[in-house]
């Protein structure tokens, strides 16, 4: 393998962004990708499990549906918050003790959402639930961008990031028929049950990050381990020596660094687009049926619309990682927001016309959606491996900030007594500001960026 290693007679320095970037499609990998995406699926069965649940618990406890809002604002408030934790975790003990702990944690509250009995309970038991979906799902994206080699890091990483959304749009159907069978208790159950199981094969199969062990400074034999694995037919001499070839900020506390040096403005600037993208991203999937039903579109109607949304997004997540392998650069993400502005836009023009009103939604949703996507992919190459899920959790942190907010927005644009069309070109206005946001993240980062010896990403 071209320049992988040091040549010289004695011990061989073995460069590990060479190795895995210059390495094919392993098994190893394979499963990687495959665990971490049942993860992230269960993740997003999980994040709306509430949402299909909460018209029965209304109707049983006799609460008023606006009650709900508080109950949907804990459980973002949980996975910010349990992002930037299991993210420090993550860079500490390892990717994978923090998947396996997150994963635990809301398994473990979301079986026990049917003991709550009121307002009270319910609010504290979706809080700590959303802590462990939050610090799951940025955990998941950091370990998959660290085993992917660069050529296939954004495809990778969207296959795997997709199953979130087909969480929900699986769950839904499911979702109804438990809650005709059993009650609203059962979703809650299976949404606990399920990742127990899958904990369990996660302990076998799950490995650790090749990467953080050689920047944790593991034992050798324990890191070409893991490499023969993950590259079948490499050999490593005992006093070989791994490295990591890319720019780090230095020694130092990891919450310290993402916010110092030239890493205070990129994390700034990500966290900011982050914010944003959740914020357009939950005002629309909140809010659609709703304000659509008030145009006068059928109930039914309205739902199915607002599934053609996520269907588009996890098309165009696909489509858009592809485009950004394929000419290696960034710019195509950029591109991807502005877009989206048009085509949310479009959305907000269209409710009189079913087929274009169908088009727009699913342009719409392939384009916000993809470009949120593959949002994580890029800040996954920015921070260096040590820092990474500590970079990653303050990111996505920020978005589940910024979901909170888009859960409220409409209840403002209503209050506020702005048109369809109105409120739909302001969030359309809004994804422009965050491409502003990524051109100024990725001209400060660009030296940042983790390069491997191949060809870097171009500006």
């Amino acid at each position: 393998m071209h320049n992988v290693v040091n040549d010289r007679v004695g011990p061989r320095v073995i460069d590990i962004d060479a190795v895995i970037d210059g390495a094919r499609t392993s098994p190893l990998l394979l499963t990687v990708v495959a665990l971490c995406a049942l993860v992230a699926l269960l993740d997003g069965f999980d994040t709306l499990a509430i949402t299909y649940a909460a018209p029965v618990i209304a109707n049983a406890w006799r609460l008023p549906r606006e009650a709900f809002g508080p109950i949907f604002a804990a459980h973002y408030a949980g996975a910010a918050a349990g992002a930037a934790l299991f993210g420090l975790v993550a860079d500490r003990f390892g990717r994978r003790p923090a998947i396996l702990w997150a994963t635990a944690t809301f398994a473990l509250f979301a079986i026990a959402t049917p003991l709550a009995r009121g307002f009270g309970s319910l609010f504290v038991l979706r809080a700590l639930t959303g802590l462990g979906l939050g610090g799951a799902l940025s955990n998941v994206i950091a370990m998959v961008s660290e085993f992917a080699p660069r050529r296939a890091r954004a495809t990778m990483v969207s296959v795997m990031y997709a199953a979130f959304p087909l969480g929900g749009v699986i769950g839904g159907p499911l979702s109804a028929h438990l809650l005709a069978q059993y009650g609203w208790e059962a979703v809650f159950v299976m949404g606990g049950i399920a990742p127990l199981l899958l904990l369990v094969v996660l302990a076998v199969a799950l490995p650790e990050s090749v990467r953080f062990l050689v920047a944790r400074q593991a034992p050798a034999d324990v890191i070409a381990r893991s490499l023969r694995r993950l590259v079948p037919g490499l050999h490593f001499g005992d006093a070989d020596r791994f490295v990591l070839v890319e720019r780090a900020a230095g020694g130092g506390r990891p919450i310290r660094r993402i916010f110092s040096g030239d890493l205070l403005r990129t994390s700034m600037l990500l966290g900011a687009a982050s914010f944003c993208t959740q914020l357009v991203i939950v005002y629309i999937i909140t809010w659609m049926p709703t304000l659509l039903v008030a145009t006068g579109i059928g109930l039914g109607d309205a739902i199915l619309i607002s599934a053609t949304f996520s269907l588009g997004g996890i098309v165009g997540s696909l489509l858009l990682a592809r485009i950004i392998d394929r000419v290696q650069s960034w710019w195509p993400l950029t591109a991807a927001f502005v877009l989206a502005g048009f085509a949310i836009a479009a959305v907000g023009l269209a409710p009189s016309h079913r087929v274009m009103l169908f088009a727009a939604v699913a342009q719409a949703g392939g384009l916000i959606v993809g470009a949120q996507v593959n949002l994580s992919a890029y800040c996954a190459t920015v921070y260096p491996t040590d820092i990474r899920s500590t970079g990653l959790g303050w990111v996505i942190g920020l978005g589940r900030a910024g979901a909170i907010c888009g859960a409220l927005m409409g209840t403002a644009f209503v209050a506020a007594g702005l048109t369809l069309p109105s409120q739909y070109g302001v969030s359309g206005i809004a994804t422009v500001v965050i491409a502003l946001l990524l051109h100024a993240a990725r001209k400060s980062s660009g030296s940042l960026a983790i390069a491997a010896p191949a060809k870097p990403l171009a500006e």
